[in-house]
């Protein structure tokens, strides 16, 4: 499993990116560049391998999951045309508030209640008995990062291959 990585993007950033949606080779160089970018790279917000018990204990059921729950890691919409290979999503700036409102009244205790919950086929042995508490230790900075995106009015992308 690899590491995520949320990007908070301008809009002219996001629109580097948006127009290669559904073109898997573009869309990794266009990410790659940012990436490579001081000015984007320093508002990147890394989530190690966090990103898959966060998005299995808040949004189980992918896609089809309650917004704004999916949008933290799953975000609005998917860019990727091989789902098999990356998972590259994109959430707008009014769809980042959503996403950090919900962040900002998500307790610890309600996100420990949703990893209980969350169905034995979703846990991924690679975390261990520690997964629960590796998980809140990333919310808590996943938190201030759509918040400060938030704020901004930027676009966030979520990028992870596999």
């Amino acid at each position: 499993m690899q590491r995520g990585l949320h990007l908070r993007l301008t809009p002219a950033e996001a629109a580097r990116v948006l127009v290669t949606a559904g073109d898997d080779p573009a869309l990794r160089a266009a990410l790659a560049a940012l990436e490579e970018d001081v000015a984007t790279s320093g508002r990147a917000g890394e989530i190690d391998k966090a990103w898959d018990p966060i998005a299995c204990a808040l949004a189980p059921e992918g896609p089809a999951a309650d917004w704004p729950a999916r949008g933290v890691i799953g975000g609005a919409r998917s860019l990727q045309h091989d789902a098999d290979a990356s998972w590259v999503t994109h959430s707008s700036p009014a769809e980042v508030r959503d996403v950090a409102a919900f962040l900002a009244a998500l307790t610890d205790h309600a996100f420990r209640t949703a990893h209980t919950e969350m169905p034995d086929e979703l846990r991924n042995p690679e975390h261990g008995p520690d997964e629960e508490s590796y998980a809140l230790s990333w919310l808590a900075r996943l938190r201030e990062f759509y918040a400060a995106a938030a704020a901004s009015g930027q676009h966030v992308v979520f990028s992870v291959g596999f």
